[in-house]
């Protein structure tokens, strides 16, 4: 209860009041608190994600503890990396859900009801992508060490990466633009046209489920050829 109460008011603090100061309207005339309103909410939904895997999966593998009974359970591979990416997702949709509320709280103005239905659908999307990169890494990675540094690897890109927290209209011309098309970003750039203008673009929406699903597969692949079983 404490993180989930927190740690939405603990941004808030620091970067969208500090980021409003610097970048007071998006580059498309939207007031700051409420372009970085969606970002704010899938990165709190990340970070539990990234809490769950890790417990469930690296933990478990890296101190050998209970996953290698569980891996021989009945159930193919792919399956098993689904239960614990569905499971992870769920636990931090109802994060974000709650962080949501809190946020909203602090918005100069009142969103559209239909932004904190859509929110969650795009943050299953994204999290999706980011609970399958975060299984890779925790399926090959074999020292506690080498997985700390990749994490943190991985959070600078999320934050700065995606379009979290900045557009990509800031950064060179070349790198705004590969960043701007990958997966991650696109799913950020779908949710904010659709809350802010009421657009939708199949092809952000397509490309991103179609990698994640593939991704699936790959991480249930890796995990039986790691396993040998």
């Amino acid at each position: 209860m404490a993180f989930m109460t927190l740690l939405p008011t603990l941004l808030h603090i620091t970067i969208t009041m500090v980021m409003k100061n610097i970048f007071i309207y998006s580059l498309d005339e939207i007031q700051y608190e409420i372009w970085v309103f969606p970002g704010i909410v899938i990165l709190i939904s990340i970070l539990s994600t990234y809490s769950v895997i890790y417990r469930d999966l690296f933990n478990l593998r890296i101190h050998k503890k209970a996953f290698i009974p569980i891996t021989l359970a009945p159930y193919s591979k792919p399956y098993l990396v689904i239960a614990i990416l569905i499971s992870a997702i769920i636990e931090s949709l109802l994060y974000g859900s709650i962080a949501m509320i809190i946020l909203s709280f602090f918005l100069p103005q009142a969103l559209h009801w239909s932004a904190y239905a859509f929110i969650p659908i795009y943050s299953f999307i994204f999290l999706l992508l980011f609970g399958n990169l975060v299984l890779t890494f925790s399926i090959l990675v074999e020292r506690i060490s080498s997985f700390l540094f990749l994490t943190i690897i991985l959070f600078f890109f999320i934050i700065f990466g995606t379009g979290i927290i900045v557009e990509f209209e800031f950064y060179p011309k070349l790198l705004g633009m590969i960043l701007s098309y990958n997966p991650f970003s696109m799913v950020l750039s779908e949710l904010r046209g659709f809350l802010f203008f009421d657009q939708i673009n199949l092809i952000f929406i397509a490309v991103p489920i179609l990698v994640a699903l593939g991704w699936t597969w790959f991480n249930g692949y890796i995990l039986k050829r790691k396993l040998k079983q």
